[in-house]
């Protein structure tokens, strides 16, 4: 205890200089202008040459501190508590933001792919870490897999049905022709056999009806064969915009000798486009489509019975970033409601003359593409046909694997 001896003025002025704002004052002596006094006891200790059982008299400590110096460490105090929670806060937030963005991103992808399904166009996503997240991209890629299975199979089953539909149709095709050829066989060998003086009559007759059956039936198997024979695609990057004008110029040319009433001042056949850029598709296959359904307008809207001729109107557009859109309008009488659920099917036509085939191979090279091809009636009447064609064209087919010849196993020699 000797060393409370030692806590001399010099030791507390010299913590009055660590403390900033405070000093010790010396007995009698008064406060600064704008300082506040505390008084602190100590008790003290005797001295170990003091006489036995006397007691030290206490030492009483005035401390002048100073307001202006509270103030200010006030203030620091409070600044520090400020920066340090925007700190935390800025701190809090970045790494929330990066925890996010990290959980974000992933289920962003997945519903960005998730609205491709329907259109087939899903691809599969990649799989990081073994969260929940990464279980659920799992178990999105296995989806589209199974469902790439499943249309594969549907595909599959529906090419079957269609071929059978068309076997169906075109046996019953040929089957009418065949009836007045039989007929007209038959008269003959009968006239013939009774040696009947009407058989050279009968006989230009009967021939002409079978030269013109037969060449119906050649017809139909012609048809039937060019519906069989399309080709897979060969896609090339082309210019939609281009295709359609050649197609319109196709038809134009042949409107050009007829003449066009002077009180229509709108065109039989015109174009509508807008930018789209390029498009990887088949330029003869999808050339084919649009002469198909603009062949179609033009004969729907002929003049009939004392109606002038229709208007037919072809749009190129884009359908998004991601597909063109071609688009075939007419004011004629549209289609008839009764073949509308098959009108894409072989062989659906309630056109005079028509094969019905026109359609269907229209719907094959579309889809073959990728794409798709829907009627609708137009707003004022007419027919409305659109085919939307995927950008990046159609799926590359799988390379083939190669044959590799199993080694013939050698006898016992």
């Amino acid at each position: 205890m000797s060393a409370f001896r030692k806590l001399d003025r010099p030791f507390f002025d010299q913590i009055a200089d660590e403390v900033r704002g405070s000093r010790i004052l010396a007995p009698g002596e008064a406060p600064r202008a704008g300082e506040e006094v505390r008084t602190f006891s100590l008790a003290m200790v005797p001295a170990e040459d003091a006489e036995p059982g006397s007691r030290a008299a206490p030492l009483d400590l005035r401390v002048a501190v100073s307001g202006a110096a509270l103030v200010s460490a006030i203030a620091r105090i409070d600044q520090v508590i400020v920066v340090s929670t925007i700190v935390s806060i800025l701190f809090g937030a970045a790494v929330g933001f990066a925890v996010a963005r990290r959980l974000v991103q992933p289920l962003n992808t997945l519903a960005t792919e998730a609205r491709k399904v329907a259109e087939g166009t899903a691809a599969p996503v990649e799989v990081r870490g073994r969260d929940e997240v990464a279980e659920l991209a799992k178990a999105f890629n296995a989806m589209i897999e199974d469902l790439e299975t499943t249309r594969r199979r549907l595909g599959a089953a529906e090419r079957v049905a269609a071929w059978r539909e068309a076997a169906r149709r075109i046996a019953h095709e040929i089957k009418n022709p065949l009836a007045p050829i039989r007929a007209s066989i038959e008269t003959l060998r009968r006239l013939r056999a009774r040696e009947d003086p009407a058989f050279d009559g009968y006989f230009d007759e009967a021939t002409k009806t079978v030269l013109q059956e037969v060449r119906r039936v050649a017809s139909i198997v012609d048809e039937f064969s060019r519906y069989a024979r399309i080709a897979p695609p060969r896609p090339a990057d082309v210019d939609p915009v281009e295709i359609g004008r050649h197609v319109v110029g196709l038809f134009q040319a042949e409107e050009e000798p007829q003449t066009k009433p002077v009180a229509d001042p709108v065109p039989r056949l015109s174009i509508v486009t807008s930018p789209c850029g390029a498009l990887r598709a088949d330029r003869e296959q999808i050339v084919q489509v649009l002469v198909n359904l603009v062949k179609n307008a033009m004969e729907a809207t002929r003049p009939k019975d004392g109606k002038p001729a229709g208007h037919v109107r072809v749009e190129v557009e884009p359908a998004g970033p991601e597909a063109v859109r071609f688009v075939v309008r007419d004011d004629g009488p549209g289609v008839e409601s009764t073949i509308v659920t098959r009108l894409f099917e072989p062989y659906a036509s309630n056109k005079q003359g028509g094969t019905g085939l026109g359609l269907a191979i229209a719907q094959r090279i579309a889809v073959e593409h990728g794409g798709a091809i829907a009627y609708a009636r137009g707003p004022n009447g007419g027919a409305v046909f659109r085919v939307i064609l995927p950008r990046r064209g159609p799926k590359e087919p799988p390379p083939e694997e190669p044959v590799v010849p199993r080694p013939q196993q050698q006898g016992p020699t």
